[in-house]
């Protein structure tokens, strides 16, 4: 034992990532992680307190590397490679932006959770000390988005106590990057990590709480709600073969589509209870996308918690400004019944009504038009009365 410490002793910084590295790529269960830790460069970065990673690359500050045990640079390591694996500096920019130091926390508890749940007992891994990581039970098996939700609940209380020291640093996704590249590299390296997990693990059947992050961990529901918007899209002035018209494939004929690129108003209402408001910049950086391919006249974003408080309208041409310029108004309860009697008496005509919320609710609302899409974030459990319902999970 004496032997190895000496030698750990004597390594510069990068013979002791490398030796990190290997170590992970051995580890029957960490080996998940290793084609994530190898996707882009690891490097020292003078002047770095700690660690970080751009979801990409890792980077190291060379003295933290050398005050830390080899178990303790292994959790450390993971840590890192467990940020890329779940995305969190591609998917994540608005929140990030918004909620700096909440995003931050909430990226570290989530991380730290899954590190701690594949090695409960500490054989491999160590928790540094300086700076210690962030671990509540309360946050094991939950998402970012859900955390972060649950610290800005608790914001006030948050501020009156000491704050933890950053373990690392989230960095912004490199500039030279594809993102849809890098997002495609990722789960190439998850695959490749799945796949060498399972050729060590044989045929033990241990669970693997990491066994997961090679799978797309949220609903697909930008091509849901791109296809419902696609939907509600009336006329023929288009056609496409992808997807291929439905009706005609029992009969052995592949046929075109037909569809206009534009619909008529489009209502949605968005729950504006605090419990949602971190959410919305993932939810409408994607809408207003959608929003440009579907080209609706109008779409009218209505806020509501126990009443409806405010309204913000958007008109074809101004759907690139949608995503920044949400503001939302309420915090209170959740009465949906409110905005079905608002439009009732506007006498708004929709041609859609999307409903975007997590689903607590005093009571489910009539209907307000003839296709509604309910977004239901993080809760597999409610089923709206009417319409269509779409599961969104961080």
């Amino acid at each position: 034992m004496e032997t190895l410490l000496s030698t750990w002793d004597r390594m510069t910084p990068l013979q002791r990532i490398s030796a990190v590295n290997v170590d992970v790529m051995s580890h029957k269960h960490f080996c998940t992680l290793s084609g994530a830790a190898m996707m882009g460069r690891t490097d020292l970065q003078e002047g770095l307190s700690t660690a970080g990673t751009n979801g990409r690359d890792i980077f190291y500050g060379p003295e933290f590397v050398m005050r830390l045990s080899r178990k303790q640079l292994r959790y450390v390591h993971i840590h890192e490679a467990t940020h890329i694996a779940l995305r969190h500096c591609l998917e994540y920019e608005d929140l990030v932006k918004k909620y700096p130091r909440e995003s931050n926390m909430a990226m570290d508890y989530v991380v730290n959770a899954l590190i701690e749940q594949t090695d409960p007992r500490f054989a491999f891994v160590e928790r540094p000390k300086d700076p210690a990581p962030l671990v509540d039970p309360k946050y094991f098996d939950r998402s970012f988005v859900d955390v972060l939700q649950d610290l800005l609940r608790n914001q006030q209380q948050n501020q009156q106590q000491q704050q933890p020291q950053q373990f690392d640093e989230h960095m912004p996704a490199p500039a030279d990057a594809d993102k849809d590249e890098l997002q495609q590299a990722v789960q190439d390296a998850l695959n490749h990590g799945d796949m060498v997990q399972k050729r060590m693990a044989g045929s033990s059947g241990e669970a693997n709480p990491l066994s997961g992050l090679g799978v797309d961990r949220s609903t697909d529901w930008r091509s849901a709600l791109r296809e419902w918007m696609q939907a509600i899209s009336k006329g023929d002035s288009h056609s496409r073969y992808n997807p291929p018209n439905r009706r005609f494939l029992p009969l052995g004929f592949i046929m075109p589509t037909h569809f206009d690129m534009t619909a008529g108003e489009v209502g949605i209402f968005a729950d504006s209870s605090g419990s949602m408001h971190g959410i919305y910049p993932v939810l409408f950086g994607e809408i207003a996308n959608i929003c440009r391919q579907a080209n609706p006249e109008r779409v009218r974003l209505i806020w509501w918690d126990n009443k409806v408080r405010s309204e913000q309208v958007f008109k074809r041409g101004q759907y690139d400004t949608l995503a920044h310029a949400l503001q939302p108004v309420g915090g209170g309860g959740t009465s949906p019944q409110a905005v079905t009697q608002y439009v009732q008496e506007k006498q708004y005509r929709l041609s859609g009504a999307i409903w975007l919320t997590d689903g607590y609710l005093d009571a489910k609302p009539t209907r307000v038009c003839s296709n509604e899409l309910w977004g239901v974030f993080n809760n597999d459990f409610f089923k709206p009365a009417h319409g269509k319902v779409l599961r969104i999970h961080a």
